[in-house]
Parts: structure tokens; sequence; C-alpha cells
């Protein structure tokens, strides 16, 4: 690594599928009115163990989620990123899905080269990342912490500017493809691993969202009001999540395209 930081890195080429920007954002989150029904009030909390693996890496994601990516400058939460890796590896760094997916936050090896060349691409540099390693990607770079953290920082906050901040819609791209949210009208596909994966998630959301100094008191967030979290938040902001304003955001939003 050189002496340089990283600020704001922005990706040469786009890696997810772009949408028109007049049916990018459908009003109704969920695929059908039985998933709907199973976003109740409800928190997922993390055994002792996994929130013991899960602090190792709170460096990394203390810097990684400090730093805005892509041209709209967008940075994730440290919460989505700590959920993220809960859902995914119960903060395993060696975990391998049965399709290949590897690491803390479980990215695909095509995914991973894709997103490492723009990172590199990009010109700047990172602590904890050495950006010749990324140069020379191999898919076992996925199991080193701290590029599976950048690179699932530099996705998400793509996918973040994509469906302005809806974290269903984020982790449905993650799990399933930003392809297979479109196919389906920007709703969780009815797929059962994704809609688990959504549901896991935003349960682990939950529980940070009810330990968070800052909140005052424990509390339970209900779910469904993820369609209106924006991730770049420190904490998850649900107020007036079932205010109709929710309209007026997703037109200022369409604008921008």
């Amino acid at each position: 690594m050189t002496e340089a930081r990283a600020e704001n890195p922005t990706p040469t080429r786009w890696l997810r599928f772009r949408a028109s920007a007049g049916a990018l954002l459908a009003l109704t989150a969920f695929s059908s009115p039985a998933f709907a029904k199973q976003f109740a009030v409800q928190l997922r909390k993390p055994s002792a163990s996994q929130l013991e693996r899960l602090s190792q890496y709170e460096p990394y994601i203390a810097y990684f989620t400090s730093i805005a990516y892509g041209p709209a400058a967008s940075t994730v939460s440290p919460d989505y990123i700590r959920a993220l890796i809960l859902t995914e590896s119960a903060a395993e760094k060696f975990a391998v899905s049965n399709k290949g997916a590897r690491g803390l936050t479980q990215i695909m090896p095509d995914t991973g080269r894709d997103a490492a060349q723009d990172i590199v691409a990009s010109g700047l540099d990172f602590e904890y990342v050495d950006e010749r390693r990324l140069a020379r990607y191999g898919p076992d770079v996925l199991y080193d912490p701290a590029i599976n953290i950048l690179i699932a920082c530099y996705l998400g906050s793509l996918y973040h500017t994509d469906y302005s901040g809806r974290v269903d819609l984020v982790a449905a791209a993650w799990n399933a493809g930003p392809q297979a949210v479109a196919r389906y009208g920007y709703r969780t596909p009815p797929y059962a691993e994704t809609q688990g994966m959504v549901l896991r998630l935003v349960g682990f959301l939950n529980y940070f969202n009810s330990t968070s100094p800052a909140s005052g008191r424990a509390r339970i967030v209900p779910a469904v009001a993820a369609r209106y979290t924006d991730l770049s938040n420190p904490r998850w902001n649900t107020d007036g999540w079932d205010h109709p304003g929710w309209d007026g955001k997703k037109i200022d939003w369409e604008a921008k395209f």
C-alpha cells in the first residue's frame, strides 16, 4: 500500500443492471401478501459467539463504511454490514456456500472479480487492503475479511443508490441479483432463499437498532419499515415509515435520472 488514503472511490464501470427510471421503485416492497405478512415486528438476536467473532472485524467495518462510493457518493451503515455478515456467514470468514460464494458476506467469485477491477481502476488506496493483491485477484482473496468487507461496502453503496436506500431491495439484490429484483417489479423475488435472507437481515438490523446507545432505550422496529430506510444513516431511522410522503421521495430520486 502507498501512503495515500481513499476518500471517495468511484467505479469506472457499472456492475449491476440499470433499470429505467420510470419503473425503478415500486411502492410495494414485497412480492406477495403472504411474504408481507411475515414482516411483523421481530428481532433476531445473535449468539454470544457470533458477536465475539463479529467484534474482530469492527476496525474494517468502521473504516470501509466511512467511505463514500460511486457517482452518488453513497455510504453504507455499519449496522447494515454487521447484519449482512451475520446473515450470510455468522461471522465465519472461511464460510463457503454450495454455490461457491465465499467469505464473511458471501460474495460470488465473478462478482468479486468485477468489483475488484473497478476498485483497482479507481487508483485509490485503502488502509487494511493491498491493492496489488486486488489486482492479482483470485477467488481466495474473498476469505480476507478486509477485502470482503470492502467489496461488500462498494457493492452495497451501488445498490443503495439503485434502490434509494430500501433495505429489502438492497438485500434481495445481494442474494438474488439486481436482474431478479427488476424481473419481479422491484419487489423481493418470490424465492424462499431470498425472502428468508431478507427476513434474517432485517431481524439482525432490529437487534442492532434495539441495542443502540443513541436510542436511549431498547426497542424493536417494524421490519416492514425497511422500505423507508436510508442505509447511509448511522442508525436505522424509521421515523415516518408509514407516511405517504414516500411518494415524494420516490419522485425526487427518479428525477436525478
